[in-house]
């Protein structure tokens, strides 16, 4: 084993010690705080409509980085080793991670536009609203970089850096479903859950596989991307209103239930064949490296990929927090939180 390796390994050990499931699930509490005190801050400036939304977009993306950045150094942390950004991946995968993105938003958002009618037959019709300027190119330019760059940045940061490192201390399956509930409520609204919390899956898998955020922030970057570029393209008539209705399951505007039970299905395929092929690169180049086993194939060779730090984990106790014992509730409590607020979004919607 090298010296390089020998080091990494060392770091690692110490960052177990400070981040655990229970210290992780503090950040987004903390951010989440920050940020509704931001966004009080923003309504007492009084600032147009247009205005308060754009500076919240990308003020929220700033309190999620730095409540990360300034609550790792405080527990003498490196926010670059927690998240993995030295670590980028072989550059050939990073076409793939791109097309997974535009792989999800044909496969999830379909689904979430199916629960969105159904709600909306329930009384719930929240829109997310961003005040994109489709009239504008130069203005959609710069509404796509506060969309998206920062959003993989700043929500990356939070979710699949600070809190999966804490959450995979559990196990692999648990980290990926828990920070992708987690990243989902924090939209606090219904339309956007289903999406959300599977491409949340997704991320999570991705990031726990090649152990670097890098995936989940391309991914994250390129979701928006074409959700708003698809949104761009149908308000300036450039795509037909049956592919617009595809992406909501808006049958009234042309849509036929062969084409979306069509494309629905094929990207469906498309996306777990290119998380397959990722997979087996990766498998390919941790066997040739000397850190998996050949003789891994199959679900063995995932289950070792996505733990491959498991068993040296496994020896490190974390430190007991200020919170001792109750520290087990935290996660639970962060879930509980953000459950209310969705919950309030729901009444204060129907209600109006």
């Amino acid at each position: 084993m090298t010296a390089k390796r020998i080091g990494q390994m060392a770091r690692k050990q110490e960052l177990l010690k400070k981040i655990d499931l229970d210290t992780a699930s503090l950040v987004p509490i903390i951010a989440l705080g920050a940020e509704i005190l931001f966004q009080i801050i923003v309504l007492a400036l009084s600032l147009s409509e247009s205005a308060n939304t754009w500076v919240a977009v990308v003020g929220n993306q700033v309190v999620f980085f730095m409540t990360c950045f300034i609550f790792t150094r405080r527990k003498g942390v490196s926010l670059v080793e927690l998240t993995g950004v030295k670590r980028v991946p072989k550059w050939y995968l990073f076409p793939l991670f791109a097309l997974v993105a535009v792989l999800c938003v044909f496969a999830f958002a379909p689904l979430a536009g199916l629960f969105s009618l159904l709600l909306s037959k329930m009384g719930y019709h929240y829109l997310p609203q961003y005040f994109v300027p489709f009239d504008n190119v130069g203005m959609f330019v710069l509404a796509l970089f506060g969309l998206t760059l920062l959003p993989a940045v700043g929500e990356e940061t939070l979710m699949r850096g600070v809190l999966l490192s804490g959450a995979k201390r559990k196990s692999p399956v648990f980290a990926i479903f828990f920070t992708a509930l987690v990243f989902a409520l924090f939209h606090g609204n219904l339309v956007q859950l289903v999406h959300q919390f599977l491409l949340g899956v997704v991320m999570a898998y991705l990031v726990l596989l090649t152990r670097s955020i890098w995936p989940s922030a391309v991914i994250h970057a390129f979701n928006n991307a074409t959700a708003l570029v698809v949104e761009y393209l149908y308000a300036n008539e450039m795509i037909g209103g049956g592919a617009y209705g595809y992406f909501s399951a808006n049958f009234s505007l042309g849509l036929t239930a062969g084409a979306f039970i069509g494309v629905f299905l094929a990207s469906a395929v498309l996306l777990v064949a290119a998380l397959v092929l990722i997979t087996y690169l990766i498998r390919c180049a941790r066997v040739r490296a000397g850190t998996l086993s050949a003789e891994k194939k199959g679900r063995d060779a995932v289950t070792a990929l996505l733990a491959e730090d498991a068993d040296r984990e496994e020896s490190v106790a974390p430190a007991q927090g200020v919170w001792g014992e109750y520290g087990k509730y935290i996660p639970v409590f962060l879930v509980a939180v953000l459950t209310l607020l969705l919950i309030a979004n729901v009444i204060s919607e129907v209600l109006k």
